[in-house]
């Protein structure tokens, strides 16, 4: 299984690429322009037009660009976008843009799709957006967790993600550096909230609980480039997790750059 992130960040938009060696690529959220996931894609040897489906994990706009140009990129390149019912009906409200209906999907979680050779679980999870997801995708025995977006992991997803090979999860921000950023009550309220973003200390106790003796790697995803550096979100982590006696790869998504994990 490959793993591309495409770019990791509030900022920078969200974008992840799944594939492996005998299927063609799924997308995981469209957060950034049409030109960079066409550069990305081709630095990866591929061409959008090779994608075989997108899976939107919710509707925020650094998850969506590319969902909300005049023509939305499942409708130009004619894959499947793959989102919870909610998303769909806050779509045709917000984004009325023109996606055939044979390309709209509505996933439920806990229902596998099969796209590709590939399939995809979602699952739902709190954060402030309309039903979002979150997804697990299996290929040829190996499993990878998308969890981003999200202000605290439910018990009930820890069977899920429990020893996945591959897990891509969120260290958003530094607890201190938030508090002391300078941003205004409301926003810094809202991500350390329940329904915001995990913090490298909610993402450090998640991951002892979830990191077995079959996962592989973990991808901190999502970092906030004002709130965290990819050191402080290492070393908090690592921390735990050497603990623990739990030592998988561990490394931090670029936020606006491609890097490729397998």
């Amino acid at each position: 299984m490959y793993i591309a992130s495409l770019s990791s960040s509030s900022t920078c938009g969200n974008a992840y690429l799944v594939w492996d060696d005998a299927s063609r690529p799924i997308l995981i959220d469209c957060g950034i322009s049409l030109r960079r996931l066409t550069s990305c894609l081709r630095q990866l040897g591929m061409e959008l037009r090779d994608v075989a489906g997108l899976f939107i994990t919710h509707e925020h706009s650094d998850h969506v660009r590319s969902m909300c140009l005049a023509t939305p990129v499942p409708q130009r390149f004619e894959f499947p976008a793959f989102a919870a019912r909610g998303f769909w009906e806050w779509y045709e409200e917000h984004r009325p843009r023109y996606i055939d209906p044979d390309l709209r999907r509505v996933i439920e979680p806990g229902q596998p799709v099969q796209v590709s050779g590939l399939s995809v679980q979602a699952f739902s999870k709190p954060h402030d957006a309309v039903e979002p997801l979150g997804f697990v995708v299996e290929s040829q025995g190996e499993r990878a967790g998308f969890v981003m977006d999200l202000g605290y992991v439910p018990e009930r997803l820890e069977p899920i993600l429990r020893g996945l090979e591959h897990l891509v999860f969120e260290s958003n921000h530094d607890v201190e550096m938030e508090r002391n950023s300078g941003r205004p009550y409301f926003l810094i309220r809202r991500i350390l909230g329940d329904y915001g973003h995990l913090s490298n200390n909610q993402a450090s106790l998640s991951l002892a609980k979830l990191v077995t003796a079959r996962t592989r790697q973990v991808i901190l995803a999502h970092l906030s480039t004002e709130c965290n550096t990819p050191e402080i979100a290492r070393d908090a982590v690592s921390s735990v997790l050497l603990a623990e006696g739990k030592g998988p790869a561990l490394y931090t998504a670029p936020p606006g750059e491609l890097a490729i994990y397998r």
